[in-house]
């Protein structure tokens, strides 16, 4: 692939990721919305929409890395690995978002239609599951997206790819992400709270930044020629 049609998908699947990322959050709400099994078949569409909605965005997200690969690969074999690596982490550990509803949907639509008493143990354990993933397995995730953009930042400052100051802004920015990611998993912290969003905006606005860049400059054509090893 192009050099720059590499820097354009990037761009695009970046956008793709955000997008339906948002639309999940607005789509499937606190998990407190759905207090009982016919709340959750009167809401059934939306939930599996939100759902559908991650499974978009970590398709996206799956993308990105062996899109990227083969131009970071050149400024950095052992780090742009590790970009991979902590990218595809990531996805494993959001699939449990979509999953986790999905499941809650399918009992709760399957009683409804069968006309069967409400299995409130079997909905119960789901909700516990999902109510755990979103402590713990949703902040585990944002610990490997933090890791992947110090990575991705750390090469493209290096490399002149894109312009220095959006990468040194992610690499500032990717320290209050991660203070919120562990804040969030501790307990201390609220994912609906201010304060929450005063953290994670700044990496969140660089990304959409990084986005648009690649989409309409693409890569720089005076990038630094890595050194011959």
């Amino acid at each position: 692939m192009h050099k720059q049609t590499t820097a354009r998908v990037t761009g695009l699947l970046f956008l793709t990721a955000t997008a339906a990322g948002v639309l999940s959050a607005v789509l499937l709400g606190p998990l407190d919305n759905w207090y009982s099994s016919q709340s959750i078949a009167d809401n059934a569409h939306r939930i599996t929409a939100g759902a559908i909605m991650v499974l978009v965005m970590t398709l996206a997200i799956a993308m990105i890395p062996p899109t990227l690969f083969p131009v970071l690969n050149k400024h950095g074999e052992a780090p742009a690995l590790g970009y991979v690596a902590a990218r595809i982490i990531e996805v494993v550990l959001l699939l449990p978002a979509a999953i986790g509803p999905l499941m809650m949907v399918s009992i709760s639509t399957t009683q409804s239609d069968a006309g069967t008493p409400d299995n409130a143990v079997h909905l119960d354990t789901v909700r516990i599951l999902t109510q755990t993933y979103d402590r713990w397995g949703h902040a585990s995730s944002l610990f490997f997206f933090c890791l992947g953009a110090l990575l991705l930042n750390y090469l493209l400052y290096r490399s002149r790819l894109v312009p220095r100051w959006i990468a040194g802004w992610a690499l500032v920015a990717v320290v209050p992400y991660l203070a919120d990611a562990f804040l969030v998993m501790f307990g201390l912290l609220a994912p609906s709270s201010a304060f929450h969003a005063i953290l994670v905006s700044p990496l969140a606005l660089n990304e959409m930044v990084l986005a648009v860049w690649l989409l309409v400059k693409g890569f720089s054509e005076v990038a630094r020629t890595p050194r011959p090893t």
